[in-house]
């Protein structure tokens, strides 16, 4: 009861207001006080009523991309519509973008008669899928005193962000940097095998093995056959998808961070020819194997819009678990969250990758506002380390 004297007070004392005037007037028997009492019981009535009558009626709709990428901007084309004779006027539609920094969006409409449509643009910024809408529709017309609301259920819709890779300019995905192994310097790791890439002119320094001697007769000079080392060229992203991991809000999270550096590496990898598998446990599994060609970039990233912390699987026992699965080398993306628990199990990696990187996310650092556009980069003998902090400038690090 003191909620509803409190959000109509204002109701409430112009009707005071009116009874006491045609008290009055009753008394004093003066005419033009019962026509004020009158016009004024008059317009609070009409203040109430209308509003209601002003949202009656109205239907709408909302349409948009199913995808879109962080940092775009989504076209959002809204349609709403009057049934009855009479137009509506000042109202207000709002709509809820819970991918967008700015979560709710309002759009004026002065009058509207029969149908209306809004083109505007939203920003998504928060990768993941999000409900968009439903709408909501309120107004005061005319004179403000009251509000009613509507939401129309029917314009909830979904959408997909996905996450926006950064270019990468050159990242050290192998050892020697190389796709393409030749002669004697193909990699020696046992159950190794190689794939036949093309054939060249011999260079100082190519094994004899692999002189292609059907093409040197041909040409009348030395050509080789050029091979690629599979093994080598696949590429692990693996993610801590442990809802401890986790830390901060929004997109300056680690979360977000490791999804930003593992898709810019998985869309680097594939445009490189790399095979790239992805693989995270949470409530729903993320498992990609072997995904190869850039025409699959976009399935990458549709993958990686799904991705939820809110598993609690152990990291070290997530990593061991899917090596066991696929023991095929290459190289290894790990991650931390400044725990140190990855670095200490290193060793029992390293033998089953060719090349590994641990890119460390300082967890701490997402607890507070500063940011760090700095970062850090350690070669070991065995593995590579990026230790990274809030506000770390990720596409410098990548390049």
């Amino acid at each position: 009861m003191l909620k509803f004297f409190i959000e109509n007070k204002i109701i409430i004392l112009l009707f005071i207001i009116a009874i006491v005037i045609y008290i009055i007037a009753i008394n004093r028997g003066l005419e033009l006080l019962y026509v004020i009492a009158e016009l004024s019981l008059a317009t609070l009535v009409l203040s109430l009523i209308a509003p209601y009558f002003n949202i009656l009626g109205i239907r709408a709709s909302v349409k948009h991309p199913k995808y879109s990428k962080q940092t775009q901007n989504i076209p959002i084309l809204i349609e709403i519509s009057a049934s009855n004779f009479f137009g509506k006027y000042f109202l207000e539609v709002w709509l809820k973008t819970p991918f967008s920094t700015n979560m709710n969006h309002m759009f004026f409409i002065k009058s509207l008669y029969k149908k209306l449509t809004i083109e505007s643009e939203v920003s998504s910024d928060i990768r993941g899928v999000h409900q968009i809408g439903p709408l909501h529709i309120q107004t005061g017309f005319p004179l403000g005193l009251k509000v009613f609301n509507k939401i129309l259920e029917n314009t909830k819709s979904e959408i997909v962000v996905l996450p926006n890779p950064l270019q990468v300019e050159k990242f050290p995905l192998s050892q020697d940097e190389s796709f393409a192994l030749y002669g004697d310097n193909k990699s020696k790791k046992k159950g190794g095998h190689d794939e036949f890439v093309s054939v060249r002119e011999y260079k100082r320094g190519d094994s004899p093995r692999y002189i292609h001697w059907p093409s040197s007769a041909k040409k009348g000079k030395l050509i080789v056959r050029e091979y690629q080392d599979i093994l080598a060229s696949s590429l692990i992203i693996i993610l801590d998808l442990n809802r401890d991991f986790n830390v901060g809000l929004s997109k300056e999270s680690t979360l977000e961070y490791a999804i930003t550096i593992a898709s810019s590496l998985a869309i680097y990898g594939l445009d490189k020819g790399y095979s790239v598998s992805i693989y995270g446990r949470s409530k729903d599994e993320i498992k990609l194997i072997d995904i190869k060609g850039s025409y699959n970039n976009t399935e990458i990233l549709k993958n990686l819009a799904y991705v939820e912390s809110d598993g609690d699987k152990n990291y070290v026992d997530s990593i061991k678990h899917f090596l066991c699965l696929d023991k095929r080398g290459g190289t290894l993306i790990l991650f931390d969250n400044g725990s140190g628990e990855v670095e200490r199990n290193m060793n029992s990696y390293i033998s089953s990758v060719s090349n590994l990187v641990l890119f460390d996310i300082d967890a701490q650092s997402f607890k507070n506002d500063v940011f760090n556009e700095e970062f850090e980069i350690h070669n070991y003998t065995k593995y590579n380390k990026y230790i990274l902090k809030k506000g770390c400038d990720l596409k410098r690090m990548l390049s």
